[in-house]
C-alpha cells in the first residue's frame, strides 16, 4: 500500500528503512506501479462522541478574553487576561513631564452578550506572579493579582469594534512606574497586569492584541504645556484564565478527560467550553490492517455540521485520542523551538506524526517544515485530504510496530475562538480510494 514517489515524497525518520524492505519484499509496498487501473472506493461511516478537555493552551493566540456569559446549554464561563506591556514608540518620559491622561484602546475582535447592548465591567491589576516567556500558559492556570489600579465600566454595542476608556487612575500608578526610569530603561520596559470581569458585568469580549488598533497612549506635559505623547503596546506574551461553571446544565459533574454523548443528533466543538468532538476511526484502521498489496490512492476525511451552526469554527486540527491524557500534543507544544533550531527535526518529526494529523505538505520531500492539517470549514462541512498521514501510520504500524490511533479529537486550531460547531451524527465519512495489486 503506497502512493509514495520516491522522487517527490518522504517520510521522515523512516526512509531507510521503508526503502531496504522495498528492496527486500516488493508485496509488501507498491511503489510507482504502472498500467494498473482497477481501482476500487470504499467509505466509511464514523461514530462520534464528545470529550470534555478543561485545559488546553490559551498563550499561542493572538487575543485574550475577558468578561463573563452564561450559555443555558453549556453552562456560565467568567475569563480573565495576564498580559505584559512595553514601551512601543514616542516620547521619553522624564521628571520634567507631568502626566496628562492615559488611553486605552482595545481592537474587538468578538463578543458574547444577551442583548444588542451591555455592561462591560473589569477591574485592571497589577501581578504578584511574573509572565515567563519559555513557560507554557494553559486555560486552567490563575496568577495571583495584586493590587488593583483601575475600574472600568463602558457600554458595549454589538457593532462595537474598539474599547476605548481613560485609565486615569491606571495612569497615576503607571505614570510613577516608568518616570523614574532612564531613557534606555525605558526602551527594554516590562510589566505584567491583569483584566478581570468585575462585579455586573454582562459581555465576554475577545480583544486583538496583534492588532496595531491596541495600544496605550500616555500623554505628558512639560513645564511649558507642551504636550507629548508615548505609546505602549501589548507585547505576544499573555494568556487568558477561564473559569467553567457546569453545575447547573446537563454537564453537570463530569471532570476533565469525560468522554460523553451529549446529545442525540449531534456533538459540539466548543474549545471556550472544553468541549470537543471525538472521531472513531476503529473500522478504518482495522481495513487498513487486514489488507495488503494495494495502492491507497486518496483518503477524504468528511465532517458535516448540523443547519444549527450559524457561527462555525472556521479552523479545525485533528489530535490523536489518548485514553490517560486526552489528547497528545506535545510536539505541537515544541513547534516554535523546532523553528528555533534548538530540537532535533526527525525526532520532533516523529513525535508529531503521533500526536496528529500531519498535512499533506509535511511528507513534501525538501520542505524541512511540518505542520498539523488545518481544515476549514466549508459549505457546512470540513473536509481535509489525510492520504499520506494515513499511509504514514500504516508504514509505522508495518515497520515499527506502532499502534494505529483508533480516535481523534478535532480542536478548534484557535483555542480562544467565540465559535462553536455543532457535528451532525451520521455525517462523519472517511472515503478511500484504492487499488489492489496482484
Amino acid at each position: 500500500m503506497s502512493l509514495l514517489d520516491k522522487g517527490n515524497f518522504l517520510i521522515i525518520g523512516l526512509l531507510i528503512l521503508i526503502t531496504s524492505s522495498c528492496e527486500q519484499d516488493e508485496s509488501i509496498i507498491k511503489v510507482n506501479v504502472e498500467g494498473v487501473t482497477n481501482t476500487s472506493y470504499i467509505e466509511f461511516n464514523l461514530p462520534t462522541s464528545e470529550i470534555f478537555i478543561d485545559s488546553l493552551r490559551t498563550d499561542d493566540s493572538d487575543f485574550i478574553l475577558v468578561g463573563d456569559y452564561e450559555d443555558p446549554l453549556l453552562g456560565t464561563l467568567a475569563a480573565e487576561a495576564y498580559f505584559e506591556l512595553q514601551y512601543d514608540s514616542g516620547a521619553v518620559i522624564a521628571d520634567t513631564l507631568l502626566l496628562d491622561s492615559v488611553v486605552f484602546m482595545l481592537k474587538i475582535e468578538d463578543q458574547l452578550m444577551k442583548d444588542a447592548s451591555a455592561i462591560f465591567n473589569m477591574d485592571i491589576y497589577t501581578l504578584s506572579d511574573s509572565l515567563f516567556s519559555e513557560a507554557i500558559y494553559l486555560a486552567t492556570k490563575e496568577l495571583s493579582l495584586d493590587k488593583k489600579v483601575q475600574s472600568v465600566t463602558e457600554y458595549i454595542y454589538e457593532t462595537d469594534s474598539l474599547l476605548t476608556f481613560s485609565g486615569v487612575e491606571f495612569g497615576r500608578y503607571f505614570y510613577g512606574e516608568i518616570q523614574r526610569l532612564e531613557a534606555i530603561d525605558l526602551y527594554s520596559y516590562r510589566n505584567d497586569f491583569s483584566f478581570v470581569p468585575a462585579s455586573e458585568n454582562e459581555a465576554l469580549l475577545s480583544f486583538d492584541f496583534a492588532s496595531d488598533e491596541s495600544k496605550i497612549l500616555v500623554y505628558s506635559r512639560d513645564p511649558n504645556d507642551s504636550l507629548f505623547i508615548t505609546q505602549f503596546k501589548f507585547s505576544n506574551l499573555h494568556f487568558t484564565q477561564l473559569n467553567r461553571d457546569k453545575s447547573n446544565t446537563d454537564l453537570a459533574g463530569i471532570s476533565n478527560l469525560d468522554s460523553l454523548q451529549f446529545a442525540d443528533d449531534f456533538t459540539v466543538i466548543n474549545p471556550l467550553q472544553g468541549l470537543f468532538t471525538v472521531l472513531d476511526f476503529s473500522e478504518v484502521m482495522l481495513f487498513l490492517d487486514q489488507s495488503d498489496n494495494f495502492i491507497l490512492n486518496s483518503a477524504e476525511l468528511e465532517v458535516g455540521l448540523t443547519a444549527v451552526s450559524t457561527d462555525p469554527i472556521e479552523r479545525v486540527n485533528f489530535y490523536t485520542f489518548n485514553e490517560v491524557g486526552g489528547i497528545n500534543g506535545n510536539a505541537f507544544a515544541s513547534l516554535d523551538r523546532l523553528s528555533q533550531g534548538s530540537l532535533n527535526y526527525v525526532e520532533a518529526f516523529n513525535q508529531a506524526a503521533n500526536d496528529f494529523l500531519l498535512s499533506e505538505e509535511s511528507f513534501v520531500a525538501g520542505a524541512g517544515i511540518f505542520s498539523p492539517v488545518v481544515s476549514e470549514v466549508s459549505e457546512s462541512s470540513y473536509s481535509p485530504m489525510i492520504t499520506l498521514s494515513l499511509e504514514d501510520h500504516y508504514l509505522r504500524k508495518t515497520f515499527l510496530e506502532n499502534d494505529y490511533f483508533e480516535k481523534l479529537v478535532m480542536i478548534a486550531e484557535d483555542r480562544l475562538t467565540l465559535n462553536q460547531s455543532f457535528v451532525e451524527r451520521g455525517s462523519v465519512t472517511v472515503k478511500i480510494y484504492y487499488t489492489k495489486v496482484n
